[in-house]
């Protein structure tokens, strides 16, 4: 989470300094807590105890066992004893955990925005690695979007 924060930061001090916008309109800045909320709604409707039987995916995220593994494959790789296991998608907090695993480690950043850095942390965790490079994506990174507008900071 540490890392998350300071991306973000760092995004908003980049964006400022360019006198770009960081937003879906010119006056509205989302914060990471607002980005995840909208990725929750449009996976879940924020419904906790929701299971996709066709996917195998569980929980608030609808995290399948390839992300779990995927979220542990990182943790190894940067050298940290925690592992996550199949139970930890029906957790809130640990989902959302995971989340932030996979978003620490999505390529950015001093050239971008920070709707660029969620569209990208999106669309990875809808399309996998190659997120970005699939365009069947796109579709939802504009759900996220239509959420984000929710917030009412139109």
């Amino acid at each position: 989470m540490k890392k998350i924060k300071l991306l973000i930061a760092m995004l908003t001090i980049v964006a400022i300094a360019k006198g770009g916008s960081i937003t879906l309109n010119k006056d509205t800045i989302y914060t990471w807590k607002e980005f995840v909320s909208a990725v929750i709604m449009v996976e879940s409707t924020n419904n906790p105890k929701a299971y996709n039987k066709r996917e195998n995916a569980v929980g608030i995220l609808q995290i399948r066992p390839i992300m779990v593994r995927e979220v542990n494959r990182v943790l190894k790789m940067n050298n940290s004893n925690d592992r996550y296991t199949l139970l930890d998608r029906w957790s809130k907090e640990k989902s959302i955990d995971m989340f932030e695993i996979i978003a620490e480690n999505v390529r950015c950043c001093e050239d971008m925005t920070r709707l660029e850095f969620y569209e990208r942390v999106a669309r990875k965790w809808n399309g996998g690695y190659r997120g970005m490079e699939k365009t069947s994506t796109i579709k939802y990174w504009n759900k996220i979007k239509k959420e984000l507008i929710k917030f009412g900071k139109q």
